[in-house]
């Protein structure tokens, strides 16, 4: 029996743990989202009023639209990869290494598009906090992106290790003459 690398077993844990929370996070966001549109007055709360401006922005619309199908696909496929890689299966290595390629493309993606389509709205937004806030503000946002891409570029790296390969390849078959 081929024995399963420390480092594969972590990731194999991991992928299926971040599986069930991007996709508990989904019906999160959804039930937000839902939540933010048919609120009586957004104006009662900042935190509402920016929700509503987001979900009145037509870019900002359309990339949901895109992007929660694709991160619900993707979350469904770390979870299945998880599953595979404690299996010691060679497709899930892949659609690991696979999935971590996709998300950090994603998530730059992601950042330009809201930048781009919420740029405004945060700008406003950010009038209203002190000065010495917004170069904390952007600091944790940095802290975050990097926070994101972590995991990605982790799994990318240790999954694509020579010792890490080799575990998932067939065992030698040993032939008695």
């Amino acid at each position: 029996m081929r024995e399963r690398p420390v480092s594969v077993t972590i990731f194999g844990i991991l992928n299926i743990g971040f599986g069930l929370l991007g996709l508990a996070g989904l019906l999160t966001q959804s039930l937000f989202t839902s939540f933010a549109t048919q609120a009586p007055n957004p104006s009662l709360s900042s935190v509402m009023a920016f929700l509503d401006e987001m979900n009145k922005n037509p870019t900002f619309i359309l990339w949901r639209n895109i992007s929660v199908p694709l991160e619900g696909v993707a979350s469904l496929a770390l979870l299945v990869a998880g599953i595979g890689l404690m299996l010691l299966k060679n497709w899930a290595r892949v659609a690991s290494v696979s999935y971590g390629v996709y998300k950090i493309v994603f998530d730059l993606a992601n950042i330009v598009i809201l930048y781009l389509a919420l740029g405004d709205i945060l700008q406003k937004a950010l009038k209203n906090f002190p000065a010495a806030a917004i170069p904390i503000a952007a600091v944790l946002a940095l802290v975050g992106v990097l926070l994101t891409m972590t995991y990605p570029a982790l799994l990318i790296f240790f999954l694509t290790r020579r010792k890490n390969e080799a575990a998932f390849q067939p065992a030698p078959t040993v032939s008695t003459l």
